[in-house]
């Protein structure tokens, strides 16, 4: 699971450093989203805005990298002595 980690990582580098001093806008926007008071949509659209174009990969292939460690996580039954849906709170808290 290292991997995925890292592959993660790279991902939120590569997106931290392609918006650059709006990266804070994005971080409040994702939690706006995670918390469900804002659509996936209005996520997309605050995301475009903050990337040029030829960046906006960045942002899917972050999202691609969380989607991807979540499914981990819940397909490794008792990983880290928790369970699955343990596993995904305790990665919010990181």
């Amino acid at each position: 699971m290292a991997g995925h980690a890292s592959e993660l990582e790279i991902a939120k580098k590569n997106l931290t450093d392609a918006i650059g001093d709006n990266v804070k806008h994005y971080w409040a926007n994702l939690k706006l989203w995670f918390k469900q008071k804002i659509s996936k949509e209005e996520f997309d659209v605050e995301a475009r805005r903050l990337l040029p174009q030829e960046n906006v990969h960045f942002h899917n292939d972050f999202l691609l990298a969380i989607l991807t460690r979540c499914q981990i996580i819940v397909s490794t039954p008792g990983e880290f002595g928790v369970s699955p849906r343990q596993s995904v709170v305790l990665d919010k808290q990181i």
